[in-house]
């Protein structure tokens, strides 16, 4: 805290110690420029390389249009392009036309025919998937019809079964009454 204290003195008794001074004299004419710029050459202005470029966009614009110029008794001829005539562009127009058509028909040939490989390679696949699951369902259909025949077959022995046991106990019945009636004297009433 003290240093702060010391500080604030020493910057109030500093304050209290600074005059005012007059500006010192300086040239002002060498700080600002002229008004008045010196003359350039004719080939140092700044128009000369403007007019370089145009020229130059010029001549390469004539040239990507294949400008040309003819003259003729009447005046000038500007034409922009190859300058065909008529019959020579309808001509050059038909063979592009031909040359389109021959490619369009290759393409569409080609494109019929990967059609028709697509398509048989499609059918063929459903083909097979569809004998696979008609397999598939008929196997598990004879299995299931299997296993009706196996439980019908098990189930009518052991009612077979049950059906000899009872035959054969009513024969054994049979024989061991008449046994036992053999055995036995029987009595009559004698009255």
């Amino acid at each position: 805290m003290s240093q702060t204290n010391e500080f604030q003195a020493w910057l109030s008794k500093t304050a209290a110690e600074t005059r005012a001074e007059d500006v010192p004299e300086w040239p002002r004419e060498a700080t600002f420029r002229a008004s008045r710029e010196a003359r350039l050459a004719w080939w140092q202005r700044p128009f000369l390389p403007l007019v370089s470029f145009a020229c130059s966009m010029l001549a390469v614009i004539a040239v990507v249009t294949q400008l040309q110029v003819q003259v003729t008794e009447q005046g000038f001829n500007v034409r922009f392009g190859s300058g065909l005539d008529e019959q020579q562009l309808q001509a050059a127009v038909d063979e592009q036309m031909a040359i389109l058509t021959a490619k369009q028909q290759l393409q569409l040939a080609n494109y019929a025919e990967n059609l028709r490989q697509d398509f048989s390679t499609d059918l063929a696949a459903a083909n097979q998937q569809l004998v696979s699951y008609v397999l598939t369902t008929n196997r598990t259909e004879r299995q299931q019809d299997m296993e009706d025949l196996i439980r019908y077959v098990n189930a009518q022995r052991e009612d077979d079964q049950v059906y000899l046991a009872h035959q054969l106990a009513q024969v054994t019945d049979e024989l061991f009454e008449q046994d036992n009636v053999n055995d036995y004297p029987t009595y009559q009433n004698q009255e």
